[in-house]
């Protein structure tokens, strides 16, 4: 159970799939080739199928406030103009949504368009790629999506949402100036920053996630935001490989909220190049200040077979990296 992304989708020109569509509590299942009328048209459509679809630059496909039930499918390649602005591209939102992709479609962000390796913390300035917020008892699943400008998918004041078999593949940004691409929860995800970010939020399940390239599977940051508490986040069965971190709890320096009951059970980890595990209250912009601040704490948090090893230059909580020796305010059992 997880709340992630959703999508906007354009009511094309009344373009339907069938000459007469068919209707469901008097709306019609709509084919659409273009976003303006998606958007338009979105609540008379008990089916929206978003085909080959390019969305205007600075334009979100605006799906949010779908009829309950309303069933959204991404159909050939779906791609947006360019423009700098902070997005999203894409937003979603209703009760009992169903947003899916078809046999071979492709969501493609064209992020080399903003890439210039700063990401969120300068240069062009970059749209966000997908909110699924306010998404209530609803599924998004087998979506493919390519090479998101920045930060992939926003999840908030979502309940009872499942993401299912999504795949994120950012990799081109390793050489091409990817930065901050944050994924989600999801499954196969290649990308240059968190595989998983939890902001805020309580009873979120992410499982069967295999990271590869970024910064690990995270809590936070939290800290500075409307919601500030992660509570009841279960994170398992999942694999990071050739990531900057495995496991990640970070909050913010200096700010309010709380993050307990959490659990990391039966991750795997390989490639690590900086920790395999890390626990941090310093956090700002980035990078650690040195100086933790209590004002978010963490309570009843447990790691459950995280197993694996890291680089030899990586600081050593499972094998193969070092001791260190900057650790504060540990406790116990848990040893640096």
């Amino acid at each position: 159970m997880v709340s992630t992304t959703a999508l906007l989708l354009s009511l094309g020109a009344l373009v339907a799939a069938n000459p007469l569509p068919a209707l469901l509590d008097g709306r019609a299942s709509c084919t659409f080739i273009d976003a303006a009328s998606a958007i338009k048209n979105k609540k008379s459509c008990s089916t929206i199928t978003l085909k080959g679809i390019t969305v205007p630059a600075g334009t979100t496909l605006d799906l949010t406030g779908l009829k309950d039930g309303t069933h959204v499918i991404f159909s050939g390649t779906t791609s947006f103009g360019y423009k700098e602005w902070k997005g999203p591209l894409v937003s979603v939102s209703g009760n009992n949504i169903l947003v899916e992709g078809a046999s071979r479609h492709v969501i493609n962000g064209n992020g080399a368009r903003w890439w210039d390796t700063k990401g969120s913390n300068g240069g062009r300035k970059k749209p966000k790629f997908f909110y699924a917020h306010n998404l209530r008892n609803s599924n998004i699943k087998k979506l493919d999506v390519k090479n998101t400008p920045v930060q992939a998918f926003s999840i908030n004041g979502a309940t009872n949402l499942g993401v299912y078999d999504i795949t994120l593949d950012n990799s081109a940004g390793d050489t091409q100036g990817g930065h901050n691409t944050d994924a989600f929860n999801g499954a196969v995800v290649q990308n240059q920053d968190d595989c998983l970010a939890v902001n805020s939020g309580t009873n979120i399940t992410f499982t069967g996630g295999h990271c590869s390239g970024g910064h690990g599977l995270s809590i936070g940051s939290v800290g500075g935001r409307d919601d500030n508490t992660v509570k009841t986040v279960r994170i398992l069965d999942s694999a990071v490989t050739n990531s900057q971190n495995g496991v990640r709890v970070k909050t913010v320096y200096g700010a309010k909220g709380s993050v307990s009951d959490v659990r990391f059970e039966r991750i795997t980890l390989s490639g690590i190049s900086k920790y395999g595990v890390v626990v941090e209250q310093d956090y700002q912009n980035g990078s650690p200040t040195g100086k933790p601040t209590a004002g978010v704490p963490i309570t009843d948090l447990r790691l459950s077979r995280v197993t694996g090893s890291v680089a030899s230059g990586a600081t050593n909580v499972v094998r193969g990296g070092k001791t260190s020796d900057k650790c504060s305010n540990v406790p116990s059992p848990a040893k640096c």
